[in-house]
């Protein structure tokens, strides 16, 4: 049995409020920002578009303004903890720092990985809807089910054989997605086909569907905290850290916006719903024609690749931080050839299984539910951690509470509905499953302890 108290004081040197020692190149500014902007703008946008405009209808702008006010929120907390406690395990020890070691916080962690491998199953069924249109006289269910199992499949395989590539290739594919993305919104803004009276609240819905709408697509902001992941490295983190998180954040929300504003300007409302599955391709095709069209399918695909390349690589990580704990088992720790394969080898399972038994509407609740709960854990995590953090308590516990309350909203409009009533009760179930599997692991693990006595 590790002792907790001993194990974090080595994993985060609170003391020094800078740089923990850590093993990597020490990462500057533009890098801080290129972690925050690559995780949080890509797969999240090209899988939930379509989602959060069947949803929101003119408003869906708002929705998505909304999502982000609740991640700015919550950078508060992240940005005072990450320079308090800086680690590679970053949300976990935070999490730990503030409630311990029991089955609190362990269900939390456990939350935070299961969101992880929903997340990735979103993106892989992104991937394959986008995909598959490059493909002709093929069975299209069949094909996309193969698409999301391989994309899964090899990048998995990438981090495992090589973490180092992992970790290079994320460059390569922001690149190619920014650029996409960014010939995507310069051409439609200045396409003459341009439109925003869809835009106008003539055709806005309710205020609790417009807040439901963003919660559903939440998932398109979750990508900040792999800065906090990386902020031993980042160089003068007092000036770094909260530039990139702040930044990374607020460039997302400006793109979202763009995004929003050149689909909704070019697209009617029934066209959007049509091609929810690939709203920006059939966004694209409408003023720039079949090459259009196959741009933004192939940014999508290098966008869902690059989310779940880098999802591997940091959930993977989760379990190693958790077990140094004993919140999950030491075979984590377990190491070949360097490097954690285990954990890698059970996200990767569970997430084969989820991309082939849920829908995209399915996992996106779920897996922005989930988010959104952590994320509310840890702004209470930062109120309670204030002094230590040098922050004001009442700014995270504003956060906490808009992030419940917004999770609550998403839940009473989704129960409102019986066809949506099945996602309310995969939310519960993630949950739970959290709850039970720490529970009974804690369970296990005192029966040991007093075997040992």
């Amino acid at each position: 049995m590790h002792d907790p108290i001993i194990i974090q004081r080595d994993m985060a040197d609170s003391s020094t409020g800078g740089v923990a020692k850590t093993a990597g190149r020490p990462i500057g500014l533009l890098g801080a920002y290129s972690i925050g902007i690559g995780g949080i703008i890509g797969g999240g946008i090209f899988a939930t578009l379509g989602l959060a405009g069947e949803e929101a209808r003119g408003a869906t702008y708002l929705s998505f303004l909304i999502g982000g006010v609740v991640a700015l929120l919550t950078v508060y907390s992240y940005a005072h903890l990450s320079l308090t406690y800086p680690n590679k395990g970053g949300t976990v020890v935070f999490i730990n720092r503030a409630f311990g070691f029991g089955l609190f916080p362990g269900t939390l962690n456990i939350l935070l990985v299961l969101s992880y491998t929903i997340l990735l199953a979103v993106y892989a069924s992104a991937l394959a809807v986008y995909g598959v249109t490059f493909f002709h006289g093929v069975d299209r269910i069949f094909t996309q089910k193969i698409l999301a199992i391989g994309s899964i499949v090899v990048l998995a395989l990438v981090n495992l054989i090589g973490p180092a590539l992992a970790e290079k290739s994320g460059g390569a594919f922001n690149i190619g997605k920014l650029s996409i993305l960014s010939i995507f919104v310069i051409a439609g803004l200045t396409s003459s086909g341009l439109t925003l009276e869809r835009l106008t609240p003539a055709d806005w819905v309710p205020a609790a569907d417009i807040v439901a709408g963003g919660m559903l697509v939440f998932l398109s902001y979750e990508g900040f905290e792999l800065i906090a992941n990386a902020a031993p490295q980042i160089r003068d983190p007092h000036k770094n850290i909260p530039r990139a998180l702040y930044g990374s954040v607020l460039i997302a929300i400006a793109f979202y916006l763009l995004i929003i504003v050149v689909s909704l300007g070019h697209l009617t409302f029934e066209a959007l719903s049509k091609a929810r599955d690939y709203s920006l391709c059939a966004a694209a095709e409408a003023f720039m024609g079949r090459g259009g069209f196959l741009l933004l399918a192939a940014g999508a695909v290098l966008s869902t690749a690059s989310a779940i390349n880098a999802g591997l690589y940091g959930a993977s990580k989760i379990p190693v931080e958790m077990s140094h704990v004993d919140q999950v088992s030491g075979i984590f720790m377990r190491q070949i050839h360097g490097r954690h394969p285990i954990g890698l080898a059970i996200i990767t399972g569970i997430t084969l299984l989820t991309v082939g038994y849920l829908n995209l509407r399915e996992l996106s609740a779920a897996a922005s539910a989930g988010f959104i709960l952590v994320f509310a854990m840890v702004n209470l995590a930062n109120a309670k951690l204030a002094t230590q953090t040098a922050s004001k308590w009442w700014i995270s516990a504003v956060g906490a509470l808009v992030c419940m309350a917004a999770l609550a909203t998403m839940l009473f409009q989704l129960a409102q509905h019986p066809a949506s009533r099945y996602e309310v009760h995969m939310i519960a179930a993630l949950i739970g499953l959290s709850f039970i599997h720490q529970g009974m692991y804690q369970v296990v693990m005192k029966r040991a302890k007093k075997g040992r006595a």
